[in-house]
């Protein structure tokens, strides 16, 4: 899978991250994507269970680990706070499956997965993903896992 990262969900112009990882694996000037797009591409059936690609082993194994289902994550993207003042907490590079480098976006809810909503008391999740829309929107999810 190539990535592409001009697209309509991303926030920073492409040749800003062209030149990669560079001094390290923070990235300024996030959050890269517009999560209120990629929510109401969750709303509109755009972006869907199919959309999402398990870009890690590690995260693989934590969704099984926690039974989580795609449909889970889709539901967490959705109730995300936009912005800096929200949930997003940062943007770096994160190496994928075929040693591959991708920009994501770090976001924290504390998240209850029976009620399906957030929820102050519940557990603290962290979801890291990117947006790919070569061959259709792709949600190329890094991790997404609760409070280590």
């Amino acid at each position: 899978m190539v990535i592409k990262y001009q697209t309509a969900y991303c926030l920073v112009p492409a040749a800003s991250l062209a030149g990669g990882l560079g001094a390290g694996r923070a990235i300024k000037g996030g959050p890269l994507f517009d999560l209120p797009a990629l929510q109401a591409a969750i709303g509109q059936g755009l972006l869907v269970e199919e959309s999402i690609w398990l870009a890690t082993d590690r995260c693989e194994r934590d969704m099984q680990n926690y039974r989580w289902g795609f449909a889970d994550v889709l539901r967490m993207v959705a109730c995300l706070v936009p912005g800096r003042q929200g949930d997003y907490k940062k943007s770096e590079w994160c190496k994928v499956v075929g040693e591959r480098w991708v920009p994501c976006d770090v976001y924290r809810l504390n998240y209850d997965s029976e009620r399906q909503r957030r929820s102050q008391n519940a557990l603290e999740v962290y979801l890291k993903f990117s947006v790919d829309e070569a061959g259709g929107l792709t949600l190329v999810l890094v991790s997404c896992h609760g409070s280590r």
